[in-house]
């Protein structure tokens, strides 16, 4: 009986490379206008990041990293999608020598707010406004560099060859944390649905993918899932925009369907505010190299 390659790679590479080829997001979209989306979603994704239930799960992961001794003093951290330092300001008030890769000017600008009135200084956080993609590790001499190479919901790792770099920079621990199952943007296909007569389909960048590739290379990561729901609150041009900043490159938003989307949340909105509840699951895993 021939069983299924469980621990061949390269099964499970092009598996993934399959699910990259047939995603709508990835075939529309460009790292500049990715870039411009985390520019305009600065200022809501840092207040986003600074809630209770935000500040209880990060605080469990850097709990998680200390305990495996992946994340101390002295501690070398390469931050992939820094962005408005959620991460990398409180690694660096844990003694760890942090460089932060974001290329979003927005969420530099914030990381670089919260730096100064913190008295962090570049010797603290080093900020690397760069996409992962465009990062060339050994000509920039960050092979096994790092004791730490870190990326929470990163858009940056969002391949096996993006995956593969991750490993390649590091010299101890890998940390990589992503959806599972479809995210924010499952919670908008009923709606999505209902207005445009379309599913929202589902992503490349599930948890399943970068877990069962590392698998197959024969490491054997701590793993977690991370489920939390909550009511969202929005004005209607917020949930509008909120909405779309999930939803586009998926299928095109036209001025037609924008407006449909308007009155659609218009009429759901109790006194001009929008209530969903939303309930997302994250994959966590923490591995090895050496």
């Amino acid at each position: 009986m021939n069983l299924f390659p469980l621990t061949n790679p390269s099964v499970w590479k092009n598996l993934w490379l399959n699910a990259l080829k047939n995603d709508p997001e990835k075939k529309s979209g460009t790292d500049h206008i990715q870039i411009q989306k985390w520019d305009q979603r600065a200022q809501t994704f840092d207040k986003q990041t600074t809630t209770p239930e935000a500040v209880s799960r990060k605080e469990g992961i850097l709990s998680m990293l200390r305990e495996a001794g992946a994340l101390q003093a002295g501690s070398r951290v390469l931050d992939i999608g820094a962005g408005s330092g959620n991460w990398a300001i409180p690694m660096a008030e844990m003694g760890a020598k942090v460089v932060a890769l974001e290329p979003s000017g927005g969420m530099v600008d914030i990381l670089k707010k919260k730096m100064s009135a913190k008295g962090i200084g570049p010797d603290q956080i080093r900020i690397s406004q760069q996409t992962w993609q465009d990062v060339d590790v050994e000509k920039e001499g960050l092979a096994s560099q790092f004791d730490l190479v870190f990326a929470s919901m990163s858009p940056g790792v969002c391949d096996p060859g993006t995956l593969e770099k991750v490993m390649q920079a590091s010299r101890n621990f890998c940390y990589l944390s992503t959806f599972s199952g479809g995210g924010w943007r499952s919670c908008y296909n009923d709606l999505w649905q209902h207005i445009t007569g379309q599913a929202l389909e589902s992503t490349s960048w599930d948890f399943i993918y970068p877990f069962t590739y590392v698998y197959a290379l024969g490491y054997r990561p701590q793993t977690d899932f991370k489920v939390w729901s909550h009511d969202r609150k929005e004005t209607i041009d917020e949930a509008v925009e909120n909405i779309i900043f999930f939803i586009q490159g998926m299928t095109e938003v036209t001025p037609e369907i924008r407006q449909k989307l308007k009155d659609h949340i218009t009429r759901q909105a109790v006194d001009g505010i929008f209530h969903q509840k939303q309930t997302v699951c994250q994959g966590v895993m923490l591995w090895q190299v050496a």
